[in-house]
């Protein structure tokens, strides 16, 4: 059975005043894939899902991309002086032109699937920063996204809400949305992705499931990471 491919980046080059954050990096995805992304900081993990979406321009190289992306920030970037349901309702309507009614019944329903329904009301100043996440993930969802990006969702969160937001994406995930997360969490990674790559320097340096990466690392560089962020 033929799979579809949803995303083709092909020798991608990201250069800022001659420093290649990204350097001919060749990847594809399929759609109902889960890729993480994992890798040190400054690696261009980041830059390479900007790449993605359109938020930066490649210096060289194509981006093959099947449809829309939806992308959740590592600080939620949600618009402080609208409710949450406002800022779930606001591109739908205003970029897609969906009808109100029809917008306002799709955002209680990914309130529900987030889990705060009962924060609709709420302007963002009154909620905690893994609600303010969960929020976002919503916002990015209510434009039905054919792929999900998520740029360290949970690095600015205390410890003790990560699991607020690491649930959310899991449920995604069992609901076969394709996604690409840069994460830090490992256990996240080797839990919830078909495939996982690791970056360094720009580059894509070893790549493979969950468990050839975790339990089989080839690479000493990779290993090296590894050993540092599972280390107790």
């Amino acid at each position: 059975m033929s799979r579809e491919i949803i995303l083709e980046m092909k020798n991608i080059v990201k250069e800022y005043s001659g420093f290649r954050a990204v350097d001919n990096v060749n990847f594809s995805m399929e759609k109902g894939e889960i890729v993480a992304i994992i890798g040190p900081s400054g690696s261009g993990k980041s830059t390479l899902l900007r790449c993605i979406n359109g938020l930066v321009n490649v210096t060289s190289g194509e981006v093959n991309l099947k449809g829309e992306t939806g992308m959740v920030f590592q600080h939620f970037n949600l618009f402080p002086h609208m409710t949450c349901k406002a800022n779930i309702t606001y591109a739908p309507i205003n970029v897609k032109k969906q009808d109100k009614e029809t917008a306002n019944r799709h955002a209680e329903e990914l309130l529900k699937m987030v889990g705060l329904e009962n924060k609709a009301d709420a302007y963002p100043a009154q909620i905690s920063g893994g609600q303010k996440q969960r929020i976002a993930i919503a916002r990015a969802l209510a434009m039905d996204p054919d792929i999900m990006l998520f740029d360290e969702a949970t690095s600015a969160l205390d410890p003790e809400i990560t699991g607020e937001v690491l649930n959310v994406m899991k449920k995604l995930a069992q609901q076969h949305t394709t996604m690409i997360v840069v994460t830090h969490e490992m256990g996240f990674a080797k839990e919830v992705a078909d495939r996982v790559i690791f970056m360094d320097k720009g580059v894509i340096v070893e790549e493979g499931t969950p468990e050839e990466i975790f339990e089989h690392p080839k690479n000493e560089r990779l290993i090296s990471f590894l050993g540092a962020m599972l280390r107790v």
